[in-house]
């Protein structure tokens, strides 16, 4: 704010500044408004039982509203101008929290090699919308959320760790990959990004809510918690737990205004969850049970069910928390598609407009109605909240 007065001073002119020889009258005046109140209120009576002093009194009306207004007039005399460039708006930074998808699901091969491969495609595209000043962090989830980089201004080692996102060469000791818990990923980033705002801040932190702060989440939406068809009673308390968990989540996202902006990427028709395995070997890569050897094992329990794109899930996230991604091209559901216009719109709808200098083409710009304008608004406000009775009373 700071460097915008300072550019303000710098770029003013003044057509007619004899007239600036007008805040001499003005500062005699305010001398002796001073005098006046000061004087006014050591002899005013003491207050007695009933009486009311005015709110606005002459007095006050003077240094409230006709001395500011007076000021003005005396401005808008001088006819000030901006000179070269005028003052206009220009886009403020934004912080983007970029979120990866990296369960097993995302090695589904209905869009060309991998989902992951395409998230990896279309986060990598963030880059080109990005300025100086902008922040962003990276968060990779499955079963469990990672955390890859905080908010940062330094580009480059965010879009280096995207490009590295990978599935390891044996699942057997992955934590992310069975599964894709949102809620414990949601939970992870609103918890981080408070983490790392309460840093340095004295007493209790209390979250703020941003307007420039996003979340773009690149995943093919399935939540098999949320759409799981219990049978039992742990299995039914095991959804509610999980459900009380993704709706805390969101409500904190709200809270802080954070907005889900998600990318769906996959086909509706999907791909077999046994397909999901391919290139790796039971026992060697990943575990032959699930829980118990008792159990059928991992790929037998897995034929004849399907790995889709399920927007409705990601509607649900994204309208939650304030965000209708409908009208743009926000799925990518075959190789060719692109959501680069999307993440283009949303990353610059979401950036705080800052008042700055830009060139208007003209060699000056005026201000003097603005400042005259603005002394009527005070003189208009002035007579409002005078009692109208007060202007004939006799004192």
């Amino acid at each position: 704010m700071t460097g915008i007065l300072t550019d303000i001073w710098s770029n003013l002119t003044f057509q007619d500044p004899g007239y600036l020889y007008g805040f001499v009258l003005w500062a005699v005046l305010f001398f002796l408004w001073i005098i006046f109140t000061i004087s006014k209120i050591k002899n005013r009576p003491e207050k007695t039982h009933g009486s009311v002093y005015p709110l606005i009194g002459k007095i006050k009306l003077w240094g409230l509203f006709a001395l500011p207004a007076l000021s003005l007039m005396i401005l808008a005399l001088a006819k000030p101008h901006i000179g070269k460039d005028g003052l206009g708006f220009s886009q403020g930074s934004v912080e983007i929290v970029v979120v990866v998808d990296r369960s097993i699901s995302g090695r589904g091969n209905d869009v060309h090699e991998s989902r992951l491969e395409i998230a990896k495609r279309e986060a990598l595209r963030i880059e080109n919308f990005v300025n100086a000043g902008d922040k962003l962090a990276l968060f990779v989830f499955g079963s469990e959320s990672n955390l890859k980089t905080y908010l940062t201004e330094s580009h480059n080692s965010v879009f280096q760790a995207i490009g590295r996102i990978a599935y390891p060469k044996s699942l057997k000791s992955d934590g992310l990959v069975w599964d894709s818990d949102f809620a414990a990923m949601l939970t992870k980033i609103y918890q981080s990004l408070d983490h790392q705002d309460s840093e340095g801040v004295k007493g209790k932190f209390v979250p703020k809510k941003r307007t420039n702060r996003i979340v773009i989440l690149f995943t093919d939406g399935e939540d098999q918690f949320r759409k799981s068809k219990p049978s039992t009673e742990e299995e039914k308390q095991e959804k509610t737990d999980y459900n009380k968990r993704l709706t805390n989540a969101l409500s904190e996202f709200k809270r802080r205004g954070l907005k889900i902006y998600p990318v769906g990427i996959g086909t509706e028709k999907g791909v077999s969850w046994v397909s999901l395995l391919r290139g790796y070997k039971p026992e060697e890569d990943y575990p032959k049970y699930l829980t118990d050897p008792a159990d059928r094992s991992l790929a037998l329990s897995w034929i004849g069910k399907t790995s889709r794109l399920d927007k409705e899930n990601l509607l649900f996230l994204a309208r939650t928390t304030g965000v209708d991604p409908v009208g743009n091209i926000w799925t990518v559901e075959r190789d060719s598609t692109t959501v680069r216009i999307y993440l283009n719109s949303v990353i610059n709808a979401n950036r705080d407009p800052l008042p700055s200098f830009t060139n208007t083409g003209n060699n000056e710009q005026p201000l003097w109605q603005y400042l005259l304008l603005l002394g009527m608004v005070f003189i208009g406000c002035g007579i409002l909240t005078y009692p109208f009775r007060g202007y004939f009373r006799k004192e």
